[in-house]
């Protein structure tokens, strides 16, 4: 009978442990909805999960000990799911506390400035996976330690519930059913663990399954539930309010205003707004477009880019981005200038640093970096704010149209990634492409015939949004109107389909010159997105198909043909009012800051890495992609810890029982406990219900060759345990001489792989009473 209960109190156990683990993933899940993208929800997700069954494993040691292996297991969680480029071999490191802590102290204006669903900057990500841990910890706490099942279900639900407050994406049933149903799982399995302190709660019907309560009563309850369930996915929809936005309206207002532009291009609401917000301003010895990101990847939809956080890219406070380089004479006779620039933010708010193509050095007071080499993007890991401020040094190549006439199409898998489009790519689009260009004689004057033909098109910021393959079709064939990043994805897809390696870039143009401060105020009407091309000798020069947008820095190249006329240096401002700004809006290039750079190139016509930008041509994997490796050597790294933990502490304890055992008597119990517990290692321990009698008696029929030592062994721990008579300190020393050798004979039976197996099998240990 004892036994019999035994199982079924594991059994509720298990069943309460898993209803935690699905109210607190559903929880977190739902409560993810207030990030922007999936992977943050995942990591969320697993936290949950992690922290429910670690509470589980401790629910039986003292509650300030649990407490402190779940602050640890926190700890970890952070470092890997947070800020993983800080661990080695999974593990945090002082780098990582240094990561925190800049986290933390960055929660208050990032939780200030970001609008929900937030980008999943470390600082919002850090304090969100810290609330789903612990509320997954309380409610386990609630659940088992204080008994409170319905008190465990608050800081669940509050989750839920914070969610759907902030964020404007209306109800989510999903959610609600799923928590309801494990919240009945819950209540469920924590009465039938207390009604299991009276008694058997089952009965035994014949059959080969466990019949829990009377078909009557488990019917009604079943019916509850199913109805609870319909319930709560229904009845929503006919209240009042169904499907409308969140309760709170969190935007700032007319002074308090923040702008983040999207890294999937989506820059039309920022243009279409008609009031527009200061973003940030910019001291520069030139104009310049003010890059932030490089979108690579294409796949059929939108452009993305293929490390938008710049995983793996090195932490910089203030250093050179890329090794020195021969300043003395540059390439044929293109030049090369060095801009330098002074940020001062005001009401951006994203991780990535705007900056002048190309950024050779920078230098972040108070704060660092992150720099992916491949793309040139600077990362702020815990985002911009009013106030934040930088330096960053750009070196700015303008090859003349003779030197890129003479430059060849780059081929080979190290370029294959920039001219990658998916296969539903209609074939229209490269019969365009063909039709503009087969006459052209290389590949540059290609890159201009596209370029020149989409300036034919209108600039129209009121067309509806769309970047997917269809609808660049619509808009080369039909529509012909369209702003910005339709005119850069159009453009990068048609070099592409002609096996020329193009991106978009993401940025800013220069925005409206104050004579009176020497700097550029940009706005988020400056919002503007253009195309890079590779060429070999030169590296990723920008080109601009926009209609009535001039690129200040590489108009020399990119219009060869045309005439400055009166005067005006073309236009500076992405926005509907057309071009402004004339030339003596700018200012005087500052000759004191310039110097000329060489580009260098490798055998097959590429720059060597570290030159005008460090480029390297592998792809960069994904921050999933990274951080599941880590958690995976992490895990691993555990694993084979705890492996080599377990021998260990099992020889561990056993000394310790012999050593605790004083008097003859216990001494005998003891030995007798360990050799039993040793002989359950190798598949050989005795039974819950087995006498020592017994057990001699089955040793013998799988070890012929035990001798007298386990008849000696059973005798005495039978008068030690149930004899009541006196037990000498000499026939304790026999009955521990014994122990040993009858654990040795069983040693020599056992297989191979059952002695080896026998070192990592882990048995609660306890001695019979």
């Amino acid at each position: 009978m004892a036994t019999t209960q035994g199982e079924k109190a594991a059994g509720g156990r298990l069943l309460l442990l898993t209803a935690l683990v699905a109210l607190s993933v559903t929880s977190a899940a739902g409560f993810g909805r207030v990030f922007q993208g999936r992977p943050a929800t995942v990591k969320l997700m697993v936290a949950a999960g992690i922290a429910a069954a670690l509470a589980g494993a401790l629910e039986r040691r003292h509650i300030l000990l649990a407490a402190v292996v779940s602050a640890l297991g926190l700890a970890l969680a952070l470092a890997l799911l947070v800020f993983p480029d800080t661990t080695r071999f999974g593990l945090p490191t002082m780098a990582t506390w240094r990561a925190a802590t800049a986290a933390i102290r960055a929660v208050g204006h990032v939780a200030q400035v970001q609008v929900a669903p937030a980008l999943p900057l470390p600082p919002l990500l850090l304090a969100g996976l810290t609330a789903v841990w612990t509320a997954a910890f309380a409610a386990h706490a609630l659940a088992v330690r204080a008994r409170s099942p319905f008190l465990a279900l608050l800081p669940l639900a509050a989750l839920l519930a914070f969610a759907g407050v902030l964020v404007e994406d209306g109800s989510r049933p999903a959610y609600t059913v799923t928590f309801l149903a494990a919240s009945l799982v819950l209540l469920f399995a924590d009465s039938f663990r207390r009604v299991g302190h009276w008694g058997p709660v089952s009965v035994w019907h014949g059959r080969s399954r466990l019949e829990v309560g009377s078909v009557t009563t488990t019917r009604t309850a079943r019916r509850v539930a199913l109805a609870s369930l319909a319930i709560a996915a229904f009845a929503p929809g006919l209240l009042p309010g169904f499907g409308s936005k969140g309760l709170l309206e969190v935007h700032g207002g007319a002074d308090s205003q923040f702008v983040s532009i999207d890294p999937i291009v989506d820059i039309r609401p920022a243009l279409i707004d008609n009031t527009p917000v200061d973003l940030f301003r910019v001291q520069s010895t030139e104009a310049s477009y003010w890059r932030f990101l490089a979108l690579d990847t294409f796949d059929g939809r939108v452009w993305k880019a293929s490390n938008l956080d710049a995983s793996g890219g090195r932490f910089i406070a203030s250093d050179a981005l890329s090794p020195n380089t021969d300043e003395q004479s540059l390439l044929g006779t293109s030049n090369a200038s060095e801009v330098q620039q002074t940020f001062q933010f005001q009401r951006l708010t994203q991780p990535w640093l705007p900056a002048a193509y190309d950024p050779i050095a920078v230098s972040v007071s108070g704060s660092t970096v992150r720099y992916d080499p491949e793309a040139q993007v600077l990362v702020a890991s815990n985002g911009t704010y009013r106030g934040f401020a930088y330096n960053v040094d750009s070196v700015v190549v303008v090859p003349t149209p003779d030197e890129l006439d003479a430059e060849p199409t780059p081929a080979g898998p190290a370029v294959r990634r920039y001219t990658a489009l998916p296969s539903d790519t209609p074939r229209q689009i490269r019969a365009i492409a063909h039709d503009l260009t087969d006459a052209q004689p290389n590949m540059y004057r290609k890159v201009l015939a596209i370029q020149d033909y989409l300036q034919g098109f209108s600039y129209d910021i009121r067309v509806p949004a769309g970047h997917d393959v269809n609808q660049i079709l619509y808009f080369l064939t039909k529509s012909k109107r369209g702003y910005c990043e339709q005119f850069a994805g159009s453009m990068a897809v048609l070099l592409r389909s002609l096996g020329i390696p193009a991106r978009v870039a993401v940025g800013f143009t220069p925005g409206t010159f104050d004579p009176r401060t020497e700097t550029y105020q940009v706005t988020s009407q400056n919002a503007h997105a253009w195309v890079e091309v590779l060429f070999p000798r030169f590296g990723w020069l920008a080109f601009e198909p926009t209609p009535t947008r001039t690129n200040p820095v590489g108009q020399s190249y990119i219009a060869p043909n045309a005439a400055v006329l009166g005067g005006r240096t073309g236009c500076i401002n992405d926005s509907s009012q057309g071009c402004q700004g004339t030339s003596t809006d700018q200012p005087k290039i500052r000759q004191s800051g310039k110097k000329t750079r060489r580009l260098g190139i490798d055998s097959e016509g590429l720059p060597l890495p570290g030159t005008g930008g460090d480029f390297r041509f592998n792809p960069p994997r994904s921050s999933l992609g990274r951080w599941r490796d880590r958690a995976l050597l992490a895990i691993l790294g555990l694993l084979v810890l705890a492996g080599l933990a377990i021998p260990v502490a099992k020889s561990a304890r056993r000394q310790v029982v012999l050593t605790r055992a004083h008097g003859p008597q216990d001494r005998v119990l003891a030995s007798y406990q360990v050799m039993s517990d040793r002989a359950r290692d190798l598949g050989m321990g005795r039974r819950s219900h087995e006498t020592p009698r017994e057990y001699r008696a089955r040793l013998l029929g799988r070890v012929p060759s035990l001798d007298g030592s386990l008849d000696l062994l059973t005798t005495l721990a039978t008068t030690a345990a149930y004899g009541g008579g006196e037990v000498s300190p000499d026939q304790a020393d026999r009955a521990f001489a014994s122990a040993r050798r009858v654990i040795r004979e069983i040693r020599r039976a056992a297989k191979p792989a059952a002695r080896v197996a026998g070192w990592f099998r882990v048995e609660r240990f306890a001695l019979p009473r």
